[in-house]
């Protein structure tokens, strides 16, 4: 036998079962055996005691004929002796009567009516328990019977003994039949939904946390289902978490090399802007003042870059939202002509003397929304309101009319490195998000119809009265 069927959950479910049942059938049969024994005894004695008194005071004659009909309705073998012990009269034939051992029975030696005890006796190749009792009425001539004896087969004692227990027997034993079919479809059932949820298991040990156990019942398995699920989900969340560490760590090493490489190229690109602008016959050229604009914004974006590089965090700067917004409008509207989109700019005149912790943040964040419109669609609208309802934030909404998020990046939008542009690295939107949290606000986007929208909020510092209007 294979050892590791012993260790198997069907051997060690099944065999203890099996054998209880089986054990049990089989002392009920053999307490139905004896119960069986002790009956067909009783029963034998009570025919016994019952002919004796009825024989024993028989006034006709005990003859050979008399003795079959009574044998046969009695169902035993019947025969009478003589004083002197020999054989007067038998159903049995006289050639096995022969070669037994018939003892003379006196009065003194004979047992009592009330508790017969027979004696064992075998006759030719049959064997028998002998009852033997004596007539009251004496013999008148010699050679007449004295006593009778009774002789009743132990094969059909056996038999009903075995009668009393073959039932209990084929009872039990189809019991256990029975019993161990159904607990052996259970127990496959069982073994069925646990091997099912071990390949679970393996799965999620192997990294595949999208796994999901379809088997949640409320039995225990059920439960053991749920509760892997549940790690499933838990681990999926720790391999974010992780993943997200590890990329806020590559972003700060691509950063700090993307800065170093960058303000050289911008302190060369500055040097022949300003060169240009002293040789420029228009002293207030607007191409000029934008480019320049654009450089300090970025000089602004390196520095930070740097910052993030040494894992530092550059000094916030308070700045008025009105004023981060025509910054932007500013710039921004030279890209949107050079790429043939229609922008509308629009902010409430509550916002007038709102300021946010940090401009730049705040400035970079809805230049890289607006970019993103820029490149998606062919119309493009920027509102900036104030958002009374929720702790008087700042809500600006970036929306266009181009084609939406991609359905394979949706749930992992503001995930690093996240996006279907072949030249982009998917550090733009990351980036938004942490300027809305670092200006106590959060991002959403949401797709209306034909339009997609970005929605940014940020905390105000100013306490200043709000009025309404717009510009």
């Amino acid at each position: 036998m294979d050892p590791s069927w012993l260790q198997s959950l069907r051997f060690r479910l099944l065999f203890p079962i099996l054998a209880v049942s089986l054990v049990t059938a089989m002392v009920v049969a053999a307490a139905s055996y004896a119960l069986g024994t002790m009956w067909a005894t009783q029963q034998l004695e009570r025919r016994y005691t019952g002919m004796r008194g009825t024989l024993s005071k028989a006034a006709f004659p005990l003859t050979e004929t008399v003795l079959k009909s009574i044998a046969e309705l009695t169902q035993c073998e019947m025969l009478t002796l003589s004083g002197q012990g020999e054989v007067v009269a038998s159903t049995l034939p006289l050639e096995a009567l022969r070669d037994s051992s018939l003892v003379a029975i006196d009065g003194s030696a004979l047992p009592s009516a009330k508790a017969p005890l027979p004696r064992q006796l075998q006759v030719g190749t049959g064997r028998y328990l002998s009852y033997q009792f004596p007539l009251l009425k004496e013999p008148q001539v010699a050679g007449s019977a004295a006593s009778v004896v009774v002789l009743y087969s132990r094969r059909d004692l056996q038999s009903a003994r075995m009668r009393a227990a073959i039932l209990p027997l084929i009872t039990g034993l189809s019991t256990v039949l029975l019993l161990a079919t159904v607990t052996l479809t259970l127990i496959e059932r069982l073994i069925k939904r646990l091997a099912s949820l071990e390949q679970k298991v393996d799965a999620v040990a192997a990294g595949d946390f999208s796994i999901a156990v379809d088997d949640c019942g409320r039995d225990e398995v059920g439960r053991l289902g749920q509760a892997v699920n549940s790690m499933a989900q838990q681990l999926e969340q720790l391999w974010q978490a992780v993943n997200r560490q590890q990329s806020a760590k590559l972003l700060h090493q691509i950063a700090a090399g993307m800065a170093h490489q960058l303000r050289n190229s911008l302190t060369g690109a500055r040097l022949a802007i300003e060169l240009h602008a002293k040789h420029c016959e228009q002293a207030e050229d607007e191409g000029l003042r934008v480019a320049i604009q654009q450089l300090d914004h970025l000089e602004d974006y390196v520095r930070r870059l740097l910052l993030v590089g040494m894992g530092q965090q550059a000094a916030q700067r308070p700045m008025e939202v009105v004023q981060c917004l025509s910054d932007l409008q500013a710039s921004i509207g030279p890209v949107a002509q050079h790429l043939r989109v229609a922008i509308a700019w629009e902010w409430a005149a509550a916002l007038r003397g709102e300021q946010v912790q940090d401009g730049p943040s705040l400035t970079a964040a809805v230049s890289n929304l607006v970019l993103n419109a820029l490149h998606a669609g062919t119309r493009v609208e920027v509102k900036a309101t104030l958002e009374l309802e929720e702790n008087n934030l700042l809500k600006v909404v970036v929306s266009d009319n181009g084609s939406g998020i991609a359905a394979e990046i949706a749930n992992q939008l503001f995930e690093p490195f996240v996006t279907t542009k072949q030249e982009g690295l998917g550090l733009g939107l990351p980036h938004v998000q942490r300027a809305a949290v670092a200006l106590g606000g959060r991002v959403e986007w949401r797709r209306l119809a034909e339009t997609t929208e970005f929605i940014f909020y940020a905390s105000l510092s100013s306490d200043s009265v709000r009025h309404g209007g717009a510009h």
